[in-house]
Parts: C-alpha cells; sequence; structure tokens
C-alpha cells in the first residue's frame, strides 16, 4: 500500500461511501510517524468534516524525469503546473527547457525558452485560452503556444523591477507577479490579449522577498509565499490577500501549535480550497484546509528542494522535487 518506488501504486482508498481495512491503515500510518506527526496525524480525524475522510501522508504514486539533458529528464526542474487539457507542463532553469507530460506522465515535447540571466528567476503559467506564459528572469514575459512557437513578448517600460521571480494567471486573464526588488512587491499586470499588449500595472507593496505566487480561482484571492530575506523570522510566511488586494491573512512563522517555517516556496489550491505550502527549509509540503483551522503535514520525506506545486485533475499533488531532478506525485487523500 505504501512505497517510495517510481511507478504507479496499489493503493486501499476509502471514501464517505466505502471503508475498507480502516483500522489495519490507521495502524500502519501511525508505526510509520514520528511522534511529531502521529499526533497531527490525530489531529486530522477532524478533517472528515471539511470534505476530506482521510489523510494520506507521504503517499507517493509516481515520479517523472531523472538527472538528464534528454528529452523527459531534468536538471533543476522549478516550476510545475498543469494546462487546461490536464497536460503537465514543467520549467527546467537547468536545461532552460519547458517540458509538456501527457496525464498519464508520458513526454509529449518540449521547447527552450532562451537564456537566463539570473538563474532560477524565472517560472512557467498558464492563461484562460491555453498559452504558456514563461520567465526567465530578464524584463519581459514570453508567451508561447504549447508546440513552443513563441507568439510574442510582453513588455513596458514600467517593468523595471531588477529580480522578478514566480507568477500566476488571474480568473481575469491579468498576470500577477511577485519581485525582490525594494524588499518585495507584487504586480497585477492587464493585458489586452487580442493586441498582446500591456495595458496597465499596478504594484502591491509591503512584502518580505516573495516568491511564489498561486491564485484561488473560486475567492480570487493571491496567495504569496515569503522566504528568508535577512532573518530566520523575516518573512518565513504566506500571505493571503483577498479579491481587492488587500492582506487578509497571514500564515507564519508559526502555524499550529508547534510548528514553524523555515523557507517556504511553493503554494497552490486544490478544487476544494485546501491550501498547499512547499517548505524547502524542510523538506516537507504543508496542507491547510481552507479556513487554515486544520494543518497537514502532507509530505515529509524524499524531498530535498521542494519548488513548484500543482494539483492535477485527478486529484494528486505534483511537486518538482528541484534537487532529485524530478516531479513526485502524491496522494493526499
Amino acid at each position: 500500500m505504501h512505497s517510495r518506488k517510481p511507478g504507479w501504486l496499489t493503493c486501499v482508498l476509502y471514501t464517505g461511501t466505502s471503508v475498507c481495512m480502516k483500522s489495519t491503515l490507521d495502524s500502519y500510518f501511525l508505526k510509520e510517524l514520528d511522534d511529531e506527526q502521529k499526533d497531527m496525524f490525530e489531529f486530522n480525524k477532524s478533517w472528515r468534516f471539511s470534505g476530506i475522510q482521510r489523510i494520506f501522508y507521504n503517499n507517493l504514486v509516481k515520479e517523472l524525469g531523472g538527472f538528464g539533458t534528454e528529452p523527459g529528464k531534468f536538471i533543476w526542474p522549478t516550476s510545475v503546473i498543469m494546462a487546461l487539457d490536464g497536460d503537465l507542463v514543467v520549467k527546467d532553469s537547468g536545461n532552460k527547457k519547458i517540458q509538456l507530460f501527457s496525464p498519464d506522465g508520458c513526454y509529449k515535447n518540449g521547447f527552450s525558452y532562451g537564456s537566463e540571466p539570473r538563474k532560477g528567476l524565472g517560472d512557467v503559467a498558464c492563461t484562460q485560452d491555453g498559452l504558456l506564459l514563461v520567465t526567465d528572469g530578464s524584463k519581459a514575459i514570453k508567451v508561447f503556444s504549447k508546440d513552443g512557437e513563441m507568439i510574442h513578448q510582453l513588455k513596458s517600460p514600467k517593468m523595471d523591477w531588477n529580480h522578478f521571480y514566480r507568477m500566476a494567471v488571474l480568473k481575469s486573464n491579468d498576470i500577477a507577479v511577485t519581485d525582490w526588488t525594494d524588499g518585495g512587491k507584487v504586480h497585477i499586470i492587464g493585458v489586452d490579449w487580442r493586441m498582446n499588449a500591456i495595458l496597465k500595472m499596478k504594484v502591491i507593496d509591503g512584502f518580505h522577498r516573495p516568491e511564489h505566487i498561486a491564485v484561488n480561482k473560486q475567492s480570487e484571492e493571491i496567495l504569496v509565499t515569503e522566504g528568508q530575506l535577512f532573518g530566520k523570522y523575516q518573512g518565513c510566511c504566506l500571505k493571503i490577500m483577498d479579491s481587492e488586494r488587500i492582506l487578509k491573512k497571514t500564515i507564519g512563522p508559526d502555524y499550529g501549535s508547534k510548528f514553524t517555517f523555515v523557507n517556504p516556496s511553493g503554494v497552490c489550491v486544490d478544487s476544494n480550497e485546501n491550501l498547499f505550502v512547499a517548505d524547502e527549509g524542510q523538506n516537507r509540503i504543508v496542507m491547510f484546509n481552507p479556513d487554515v483551522s486544520l494543518i497537514a503535514l502532507v509530505v515529509t520525506q524524499d524531498l530535498e528542494g521542494p519548488c513548484g506545486l500543482s494539483v492535477t485533475k485527478d486529484g494528486l499533488l505534483a511537486v518538482a522535487d528541484c534537487y532529485h531532478h524530478n516531479v513526485k506525485f502524491y496522494r493526499y487523500r
């Protein structure tokens, strides 16, 4: 039922309509967890009230990649997203390539996005029309078709930032970009997609080294992780802005009763509005329910530099495991 080896696994699942081997599963998982995680496991029995019957810990289902430059391999995978049709899209800062995989994990195609003047300061995102947006540390956003044809570059004299990092596409098809300049900002970029022109830009100040960014498409909230800046507790949190772009909530550095973010990075939201945060400093993935009243450490082993996060259409958590040169998929519910 539980394996750390790559490849699909045969697992026993139980939902509200089917419960199998419950006592066996409980004792099995408890044997695998340390004391800290045992407490969290017991606490998460309450998740059933938020629509999740059971939390699966460290339940690796499959992985893609491995070190290399050939198709399907990675050197430094830093971003992973799902395209509109369910394909997996991975940005590899080591190979300077975008690679696409089918929902079942088969390599489809890849293309180079060009140079990367500031290594790792870039991202990939998908518009509401299925176009791929790629940043590489330069002052432009490159627009590609899924087959790798570069359609346009979005530029503006107002793009004067020096260290812009990650991006997300809003429901309106505007683009939100994190930027480390002057401590930290988030830029909201309005685009006329018919003319491929930037219409307006809004700057939101008050961040400390904002890194990854995601959008809750149901509530239009924007989620931003802050990594370490000049000290352990500068940043080290998840900030949530409401649809009016006003700071609504800050999670961290401390969360729960005894947990602390060290260097949060990737962030994503699933279809039930549960939040996921990767902590590069502790090599684990944390899950919060929508009102952040429940917490689960869903992945705590076999990661080295977890970076980008995404949730697949079939409900698996995809993790760009940077220094293991692969993308891992976990069942979490």
